[in-house]
């Protein structure tokens, strides 16, 4: 299974999302500066490899879950 960076660029918003929710200090402007600074990490060649990473462990990650519920409800 793949997570493209579509889906970890929601995750990230998913992140900020709640971050601003709990958050009481929250300030609209600091939502602007953040996502552009995932933005730009993103497009770096560092920072594309290391979506990279986290896409194959996320990946992993949901495929050995995948299979575990699926051996486990076969039984």
């Amino acid at each position: 299974m793949n997570l493209t960076t579509t889906g970890l660029a929601l995750l990230v918003a998913i992140g900020i999302g709640i971050w601003m929710k709990k958050d009481s200090s929250f300030r609209p402007r600091e939502v602007l500066v953040v996502s552009l600074f995932w933005v730009l990490v993103m497009m770096t060649p560092i920072g594309a490899g290391v979506v990279d990473k986290v896409q194959v462990m996320i990946g992993n990650g949901v495929g050995a879950a995948t299979s575990t519920v699926n051996d486990v409800s076969s039984k």
